[in-house]
């Protein structure tokens, strides 16, 4: 055998070792966001998605520190694990702290569907339900969407146009409280999210890379 023949078979099988040590281990994405109110920044919401064949494991952390007017200070600190299989929600556990007061949900599917803890209630939606994926456009389909930090099974309306100018896709989650306005790259990547406040201002998202 020729030296240059074997180190070809030896480049092949390492190559092959890495692809099944990834296809075990799975792939991990991260996202982070820097997040605005008002242009002016106020926190972060970063994302950790692991692929594993058909399952993504998506953990989340949310931290924002801010005041509204000048007067009112608000601090929302929130984390988020979901498991999704197959395009839908398998399980998800969320703990949220808004204004010293705390939340929490944990969801879990069995035979009857997906089985909703939050605080004193507990809620079962059958069939494939999904949530607010920002960080995948093509799970984001259907007539309600799940809220991880309420565990609310949200009505929604959802719209996209691609803009040929620079093949940007602009998506629209309608809820009843607020539009949600996302941004996607030719690519599919998650680009930038932006929404109206309830308690006044503009909350937008910036992708950092």
């Amino acid at each position: 055998m020729s030296k240059s023949l074997l180190i070809l078979l030896l480049s092949l099988w390492v190559s092959q070792a890495w692809s099944v040590e990834e296809q075990a281990m799975g792939v991990q994405r991260d996202l982070d966001f820097k997040v605005f109110v008002n242009d002016r920044e106020v926190g972060r919401h970063q994302f950790v998605l692991l692929e594993q064949g058909n399952s993504v494991q998506v953990s989340s952390k949310m931290s924002l520190d801010f005041k509204v007017l000048m007067i009112k200070r608000v601090k929302y600190l929130h984390e988020a694990s979901e498991v999704w299989e197959l395009g839908c929600l398998a399980s998800v556990q969320s703990a949220t702290e808004k204004q010293g007061k705390f939340f929490s949900v944990d969801a879990k599917t069995d035979d009857s569907g997906l089985v909703i803890q939050r605080q004193q209630e507990v809620d079962v939606i059958p069939g494939c339900v999904r949530g607010f994926a920002y960080w995948n456009a093509d799970w984001l389909q259907g007539d309600h969407l799940l809220n991880a930090e309420s565990g609310i099974y949200v009505p929604v309306e959802i719209s996209s146009r691609l803009s040929e100018q620079d093949n940007i896709t602009h998506m629209t989650i309608a809820t009843p409280k607020a539009d949600i306005h996302l941004q996607y790259s030719a690519a599919g990547d998650w680009l930038s999210l932006q929404t109206e406040l309830l308690i006044g201002g503009t909350l937008r998202y910036q992708r950092v890379f």
